[in-house]
């Protein structure tokens, strides 16, 4: 069985956007969504170690000292280091809409995307091997959940990543080169421009 695909109608995503661009802040926000924030120094309460003063008070010709435990002493507490955190920020959902309009439209504009007609596939290089005779090597594959074989299919490929059409987002829409999509998907996207 052969996979027909073919260029996207250019027309149903040039739709034209006032103002700047949101693209590079919808990444941005998605990515310091993404980090963990776990990095972790130990305060001056969290190291076991002795309370007493290292040595006395006076006559030592040393600095005075009140615990091994201070941020000078080898094995001792760490001075503003960092604590776990959120790297979240507030991005408003209007902006993350257009963000999204603007890279869809950015992509058909360059003929990036691709509607695959047949979804009846039985073996994975058939699908790849339709995806080499258009030289497309890096893809966000878009579907809905009808064509089983193909989304089982499509995330065997390397660089192909397969997204179920309701967790578009503006990174993995930027990140590869090209959107493959079927009918179903075809219709939603035309709705999020």
């Amino acid at each position: 069985m052969s996979i027909s695909l073919n260029i996207a109608d250019q027309k149903l995503f040039n739709k034209a956007h006032l103002g700047e661009s949101c693209i590079a802040s919808a990444i941005y926000w998605q990515l310091a969504k993404r980090r963990s924030g776990s990095a972790s120094t130990k305060t001056m309460s969290e190291i076991s170690g002795t309370t007493a003063k290292p040595y006395k008070q006076k006559g030592t010709g040393h600095a005075r000292q009140g615990s091994k435990r201070s941020v000078q002493f080898v094995g001792g507490r760490t001075c503003h280091g960092p604590r776990p955190r959120s790297y979240d920020f507030t991005f408003p959902k209007k902006m993350r809409s257009l963000a999204l309009s603007q890279a869809l439209s950015l992509k058909a504009s360059e003929k990036k995307i691709l509607v695959i007609d047949t979804v009846d596939v039985k073996k994975t290089s058939e699908f790849a091997s339709a995806l080499s005779d258009q030289k497309v090597f890096s893809a966000l594959f878009l579907y809905t959940g009808e064509a089983k074989n193909l989304i089982l299919s499509a995330r065997n490929i390397k660089n192909i990543k397969p997204l179920a059409i309701d967790f578009i987002n503006v990174h993995d829409v930027v990140k590869h080169d090209y959107l493959i999509c079927d009918q179903g998907a075809l219709s939603k996207l035309k709705e999020l421009v």
